[in-house]
């Protein structure tokens, strides 16, 4: 690579590889830290502030008390027989990390260069070139670090990586558009139509996000690229009929005709909540399946209403999946 004179620096808070439900092959998820969005149902709680910080994991902690005199904030204490944090007062110091012998505790962020990230993307490489796979950015939200993504992505291109983001949508178009010249594929999330239910749920209208959708559409079609499917999260209580119907009327109409996927609600993050001091505010709601009533239903009005777009249900039923 170039030499390291002027990279953008952005703090990622994990890297997986071997995904293969993010894009096409096996892929690398990486994790951008930070999201202007605050969606009830977010799986990925550790995405939501831009900084580092420390995660505790209870269920691990064996009750030593070594955290206890270390912590300068005084966030430790023994309540009802265990260490209780309280994550208010923690700075993020770090200090009751390394004498922790259960590993209850570690730093959730760490910052990287755009070369010391390919660095850790190309470890994959040998994967990525036996299945066609490539690099998925996701977070947190890609677009609040998006110089960063821009000039990484930009490099995986240069490498022959096939490039994905998944995003909200939220975000200043500039910024946007920045980083979908980079792109294949671009995993759009259409949480709720309707505006006033929308803010409910997320905290942020979605006026922007769906004048993004019909932007990046039109650069898709200008360009012919990137591949742009829209996702959408279906969840009892919350996505109502009339919401599926005037959202798939309204993909259908978009400059081009993005494959719409309907992914059941599932809530695989909610212990994630208490290691990082978050309330989680959908334990009541049931886990789905893709061949649950709702689902199917949420299916036929999304085929009624969107006929010229292909309509799939599940990660793994993508065409952007396919080898």
């Amino acid at each position: 690579m170039a030499e390291n004179r002027a990279e953008k620096t952005a703090i990622i808070y994990d890297i997986e590889g071997y995904r293969n439900e993010d894009g096409p092959g096996m892929r690398t998820m990486v994790f951008f830290k930070g999201c202007p969005l605050r969606c009830m149902w977010c799986s990925n709680p550790f995405g939501l502030s831009m900084e580092p910080q420390l995660i505790f994991n209870q269920n691990k902690c064996g009750g030593c008390g070594k955290c206890l005199d270390l912590c300068p904030a005084s966030a430790n204490s023994f309540e009802e027989g265990g260490i209780r944090m309280d994550f208010a007062r923690c700075t993020g110091c770090g200090k009751c990390i390394a004498p922790c012998v259960t590993d209850a505790r570690r730093m959730s962020g760490e910052q990287y260069t755009v070369s010391e990230l390919f660095k850790e993307v190309q470890k994959h490489a040998l994967f990525f070139r036996r299945n066609s796979g490539g690099v998925s950015l996701s977070g947190g939200e890609v677009l609040l670090q998006s110089e960063f993504a821009s000039d990484f992505l930009r490099v995986c291109r240069a490498n022959y990586l096939h490039t994905t983001i998944e995003t909200s949508g939220y975000a200043e178009w500039e910024k946007f558009e920045s980083v979908a010249r980079y792109c294949d594929l671009v995993f759009f999330d259409l949480k709720i139509f309707d505006a006033g239910i929308h803010k409910k749920y997320t905290g942020v209208d979605n006026k922007i996000i769906l004048q993004n959708m019909e932007k990046l559409c039109s650069l898709a079609k200008a360009k012919g690229s990137p591949n742009v499917i829209i996702r959408r999260l279906i969840i009892e209580g919350v996505t109502a009929e009339e919401d599926i119907i005037q959202a798939a009327k309204f993909v259908n109409e978009l400059p081009v005709h993005p494959e719409i996927n309907l992914l059941p609600f599932h809530n695989f993050g909610a212990a994630k909540y208490a290691m990082c001091g978050r309330e989680y505010q959908m334990e009541e709601k049931a886990l789905m399946g893709v061949n649950d009533a709702l689902m199917r239903r949420a299916r036929e009005l999304t085929v009624r209403n969107a006929p010229n777009c292909r309509v799939s249900v599940g990660g793994g039923n993508i065409e952007g999946a396919a080898l």
